[in-house]
């Protein structure tokens, strides 16, 4: 497997901060099942995806710091007949050089290796709380564990969390994973804008879902990162909608918040734009405003700067927009003292660290409490986003239904921010252009 030299330093950066005398335990994620005989597409945990490399179902891996083989990889044995109805096995023998790997067994010896281990060590770490047969597995062969001192055997101590050693691991990407990120980036960029110049008055949502897809696949990308938001009208106001059935309609917004997933890493883009293609004036005030929070946060970016300090930012560039517009009364110190006094117009935060995952489980607060420092090499999200639903009767007619969100995938580099969603066009008058050419 390429880059196996990225997979094998994380590891020796893991072992380097587990405990002496302890192990560590990681699954595979299971495979999904969707209903009555038929399963998800498979796609592993992210966790085990990262200090693995290893792709295929039902496997495990032990890490013993201070061992003189360290690293223990459980597989599928091949199976010819499984094979034919499922796809090629890396199996034993040929993933211990396939993924740098100290030793390699069945995933059927799995249980009796740990057994062995756990007489060897005083704590184990593992992923806890994510699958529940995961947890079962383990908390009942540590259950039934009953070592031996007088036989040399460990006395058994404690049982970890590992998530938060990877999850720290995982803040800062390496140059690999900036690498594929950016090309994820790039294919979802240019599907946004394949989605824009499509888009027309009388299409069903699913239409353009279909678009954007189709362009994810045709980049390269294997999958999508998330379930893809196409929201027009009102709709943009629910923030996970997903039915993606309704007809878009002449003078109203279309929300598209859609990312691919390449090599397991995922993009995140949101751009909202009019269906027929020209901003009405209510939406374009209510636009600009978002597009000002967003590339103010952005242009804020930088090492040292603190996280949920970007959060504040771009509220306070919300919040001022709105009070400018009227929709807003009162002393603005007051109304930004208290999120209840804005919440039902922006409800969420304006940042999420992405990787692996489109919501990378990364820590966003150190042990006091205090927001974290950006640093480089860092991936995350800059997405601020007004939301009026059509119901509100707190504002004028022509601004109700609206729902505008804008979002960026940004790295942090050591000169400020890399928008790795830089090609996906934001500005009114582009937008406005694509969709006029699309159109003809």
């Amino acid at each position: 497997m390429e880059n196996q030299e990225i997979f094998i330093s994380r590891r020796k950066r893991f072992l380097e901060q587990l405990s002496v005398g302890s192990m560590a335990v990681l699954f595979s994620a299971p495979h999904a099942k969707r209903n009555y005989d038929v399963k998800y597409e498979y796609r592993t945990c992210s966790n085990f995806y990262y200090l693995t490399g290893f792709p295929e179902q039902d496997a495990a891996a032990i890490f013993l710091p201070g061992s003189d083989k360290p690293y223990k990889l459980f597989v599928h044995p091949k199976d010819p007949e499984m094979e034919m109805w499922e796809g090629k096995r890396a199996g034993v023998e040929a993933s211990k050089d396939l993924f740098s790997v100290d030793e390699t067994y069945s995933i059927k010896e799995f249980d009796e290796i740990f057994k062995k281990y756990l007489k060897q060590v005083d704590t184990v770490y593992c992923v806890l709380g994510e699958f529940a047969e995961q947890d079962d597995h383990i908390l009942d062969i540590i259950k039934n564990h009953h070592p031996n001192p007088r036989a040399g055997d460990k006395v058994f101590r404690n049982l970890k969390k590992v998530q938060e050693i990877i999850g720290n691991m995982r803040k800062k990407k390496d140059a690999y994973e900036i690498s594929i990120m950016r090309k994820a980036a790039e294919i979802s960029s240019h599907a946004h804008q394949k989605a824009m110049a499509a888009t027309r008055p009388g299409m069903n949502e699913y239409e353009v879902e279909a678009e954007i897809e189709y362009w994810f696949k045709k980049g390269g990308a294997e999958d999508l990162a998330y379930a893809s938001i196409v929201a027009g009208g009102n709709n943009a106001t629910v923030l996970h909608y997903k039915t993606n059935r309704d007809v878009l309609k002449d003078g109203g917004l279309l929300l598209i918040d859609a990312g691919s997933e390449l090599h397991n890493y995922a993009s995140d883009i949101t751009r909202t734009f009019p269906v027929n293609g020209k901003f009405t004036k209510a939406q374009r005030d209510i636009y600009e405003i978002v597009l000002k929070a967003n590339k103010e946060t952005i242009a804020m970016v930088k090492p040292g700067i603190k996280f949920h300090d970007m959060h504040k930012h771009a509220t306070e560039v919300l919040v001022d927009g709105l009070i400018a517009l009227g929709f807003l009364k009162g002393d603005r110190t007051e109304i930004l003292k208290d999120r209840k006094n804005y919440i039902h117009f922006y409800p969420h935060g304006t940042s999420h660290w992405l990787g692996l995952d489109v919501h990378d489980p990364s820590p966003y607060f150190n042990e006091q409490g205090e927001s974290l420092p950006l640093e480089e090499g860092n991936v995350f999200t800059v997405e601020p986003g007004i939301y009026i639903g059509e119901d509100r009767t707190d504002v004028p007619e022509e601004y109700r239904g609206i729902g505008i969100r804008i979002e960026d995938d940004v790295l942090v580099t050591s000169s400020g921010a890399d928008v790795l969603t830089k090609n996906c066009p934001k500005e009114i008058v582009e937008i406005e252009a694509i969709m006029e050419k699309g159109s003809s």
